[in-house]
């Protein structure tokens, strides 16, 4: 089982038995004031829904939380909802690739990946073999570790849960600007509010 299922199934359970949610709130407390800042920033917003001039920035909070509570169901419908985020980035720019540019990426990437046939096939199997090194390597499961300890899905204070609904949305609309085509596939398969977890890594090394 992957440590985001891991994860939030045990902040789930504290959050389920009260004496041990008080004791982490505390720790919270210390811990987690930049998301609580978040979810009062976040918070205050919508209070722009008592103006009709701001109804479009209720609208675009609401459908916000709307689409976390769908990405949830993600993490534990999918075998690996980080791979499935960062296969679907390489899918289409593996497509636009050449078949010698295929073979020549082939090379260099595994000797295991020189099994693979050419064309269309190849394309996919590489997409996902790309995606697969990468979320298996070192720096990226340290980088999703550290992203997720500080901003797990599960919440004891409503501040904090939206404090990490704000961060979620922030990165999510970051994607749209810098790569519209990415946000829009995660977008139809209710994963772009999970795109912050994978975040630091795809800005630094490839968006």
């Amino acid at each position: 089982m992957s440590y985001l299922k891991l994860k939030l199934q045990a902040d789930r359970n504290i959050a389920l038995n009260l004496e041990k949610a008080l004791v982490q709130l505390q720790e919270e407390i210390r811990t987690t004031g930049t998301v609580v800042v978040s979810g009062l920033e976040r918070a205050s917003w919508y209070g722009s829904c008592l103006f009709d001039d701001y109804k479009d920035v209720c609208k675009r909070l609401t459908k916000e939380d709307v689409r976390m509570f769908a990405a949830l169901p993600q993490v534990f419908s999918r075998h690996d909802v980080i791979l499935d985020m960062v296969e679907i980035y390489f899918r289409k720019k593996i497509t636009r690739l050449s078949e010698s540019d295929v073979q020549s990426l082939i090379r260099k990437i595994t000797d295991k990946a020189a099994n693979y046939s050419s064309g269309k096939a190849t394309k996919l199997a590489l997409s996902f073999l790309i995606a697969r090194i990468i979320t298996e390597s070192k720096v990226f499961k340290r980088s999703l570790v550290d992203v997720i300890d500080r901003t797990s899905l599960y919440s004891i204070t409503v501040l904090k849960f939206y404090g990490k609904i704000q961060i979620a949305a922030t990165a999510a609309q970051n994607l749209r600007f810098a790569d519209a085509e990415y946000y829009f596939d995660l977008y139809q398969q209710n994963l772009e509010m999970l795109y912050y977890l994978i975040e630091p890594e795809m800005k630094k090394s490839f968006i």
